[in-house]
């Protein structure tokens, strides 16, 4: 498959490669469920939070859970943004609502892998939830699932 070909491959036809469960969770799903949620399966770095309506409203990164597991450690690194506030913002955190960026990005099951492909450098992230056209995600997609249909295609 050429590289122009791939590039118009649409994501739903990707979305199950390598990913098969999405981490889905409502705000008020404590920190520590979602990491052993993730640790189960740890092809997701990311879980995804949703409203009573299954409507994606947040998600949280895996890599950004740290510096909430050792606020301390983190906060002296940051020593020239330390601010009192911070650390108590930090330390309380026991929730997805605590933590999760509110502005969550996503792609349609249509979304071509280029598009994807530019969102993911963009953003500096490995995979993206998929939602159907009411926002209620249908699966997520990374990039190893891009690199398994790119060597489907080309062994």
């Amino acid at each position: 498959m050429s590289e122009e070909k791939l590039l118009k491959t649409p994501v739903g036809s990707i979305k199950d490669l390598i990913a098969k469960e999405t981490v889905i969770v409502s705000p008020d799903t404590k920190i520590k469920d979602i990491l052993a949620k993730i640790i189960k399966d740890t092809r997701s770095r990311h879980a995804y939070i949703v409203d009573k309506n299954n409507v994606l409203i947040g998600s949280i990164r895996v890599n950004n859970v740290i510096q909430y597991l050792f606020p301390t450690t983190v906060l002296l690194d940051s020593a020239d943004s330390f601010y009192i506030g911070s650390f108590m913002e930090y330390s309380a955190a026991k929730l997805a609502k605590d933590i999760m960026n509110t502005s969550p990005i996503y792609v349609f099951e249509d979304t071509p892998l280029a598009e994807m492909i530019t969102i993911m450098t963009r953003e500096k992230i490995n995979e993206l939830p998929v939602v159907d056209k009411n926002q209620k995600i249908i699966g997520e997609v990374n990039v190893l699932e891009i690199i398994a249909k790119y060597l489907m295609n080309n062994s």
